[in-house]
């Protein structure tokens, strides 16, 4: 094996054109390996009912569907790989099939659900919880290694799934929007006429507290300084938690704008001109988001829960989201305060650089030769 690269698959169903999340943690984890690794790794990606060898990303948006969770997997995935010649299995997600006939790496990012139960409807809390927790219990336990995202995930996973912290390598993300120059569209310039906007990228469930930022906004929109403003929010919308009522309570139905999901040129576009970039998380595995709006230049305005401090450092403002006068307070300073937003811009690029998908790409083949070390043992 020493003499040749690993032969690794890859399951690549959630690499779609439209992807976030685990499909865009897989696609730039391939990419970085596929242009930096390939004399270490021959990737073989897993889709669509067949492993096939994976030699540039453009192939695969024709062969990922989507459906990573599909139970013809847990049949289908172990027998396709008896069949072959391969190494190892990397799962980007915790569903790993039985019986698989070699070793397993397994990325989990999170463990949201254990962390923070009272944001799960009541009905899923019950059905799903014991089952997802049994699953991920079992992923720690069935692959060689795991790879996480920070350090703080690591100890997450360790202190709820009894996991050892041993096989456990933390492998930090990067940004994944990259800066093009595009101009914001016209529908949206139209949309935002006479308005600065503090933006926010992501999801909605309650955990990623859209519902503080709201209420913070609602201290200061009529203040100096902010009365010119709105809040944008982009990420694909989700019916199960609406604002609607919470908005017009306070008055700001008129002052934000849900886009639904952006493309990454034109999401580019939305953070290099955006006033302000707020992610009031109380819970995230790494918080892409911010490093994003920090390689576009900037101010960040981000939750001191979780990992963000340990992913943002000094490059962005701080903040207690559930306090919603020190929240107000800050949102306001990042929008009035010229020489704190110099200081953010600044710390905030430099902070972006010290992330990339080389080496993202790099700590993740190390983690599949001690996956293969340990399996020779």
């Amino acid at each position: 094996m020493a003499d040749r690269p690993l032969r690794v698959v890859f399951d690549a169903h959630a690499i779609t054109p439209r992807r976030s999340g685990i499909g865009e943690y897989s696609a730039r984890l391939l990419a970085a390996m596929l242009t930096e690794a390939g004399a270490e790794v021959e990737v073989h990606a897993y889709a669509n009912g067949a492993i096939r060898p994976l030699r540039t990303l453009e192939e695969l948006p024709a062969i990922a569907d989507g459906s990573l969770y599909a139970l013809k997997h847990q049949r289908e995935l172990p027998r396709l790989l008896r069949a072959g010649a391969y190494d190892l299995l990397h799962m980007p997600e915790f569903i790993i099939p039985p019986r698989v006939p070699i070793p397993v790496v397994v990325t989990l990012y999170d463990v949201i659900p254990l962390a923070k139960p009272e944001y799960i409807a009541k009905s899923l809390k019950v059905r799903l919880l014991p089952l997802y927790r049994w699953m991920m219990r079992r992923a720690t336990r069935v692959a060689r290694r795991v790879l996480t995202i920070s350090e703080h995930s690591k100890s997450d996973i360790v202190r709820m799934l009894g996991a050892d912290p041993a096989r456990i390598d933390v492998t930090p993300l990067a940004p994944t929007v990259e800066v093009d120059g595009a101009a914001l569209p016209a529908a949206l310039t139209d949309r935002f006429a006479g308005c600065r906007y503090v933006l926010y990228v992501g999801r909605h469930d309650p955990y990623k507290g859209l519902g503080l930022l709201f209420d913070a906004f609602a201290r200061v929109k009529d203040a100096e300084g902010a009365r010119d403003v709105c809040i944008v929010v982009a990420g694909a919308r989700d019916e199960r938690y609406g604002y609607a009522e919470q908005l017009e309570r306070l008055d700001l139905r008129h002052r934000v704008h849900f886009l639904d999901y952006v493309a990454s040129g034109q999401l580019s576009a939305l953070y290099a001109n955006a006033a302000a970039f707020v992610f009031p998380s109380l819970y995230e595995g790494f918080g892409l988001p911010p490093l994003d709006a920090m390689r576009h230049g900037v101010p960040v305005l981000c939750s001191d829960r979780s990992s963000l401090p340990e992913v943002v450092g000094d490059g962005a403002l701080t903040v207690n989201p559930e306090d919603p006068g020190e929240f107000a307070s800050a949102l306001h300073r990042v929008l009035t305060d010229a020489t704190l937003r110099e200081t953010l811009v600044a710390r905030g690029l430099q902070r972006q650089r010290q992330f990339s998908w080389s080496h993202t790409a790099a700590r993740t083949v190390e983690c599949y030769r001690r996956a293969l070390a340990h399996a020779s043992r």
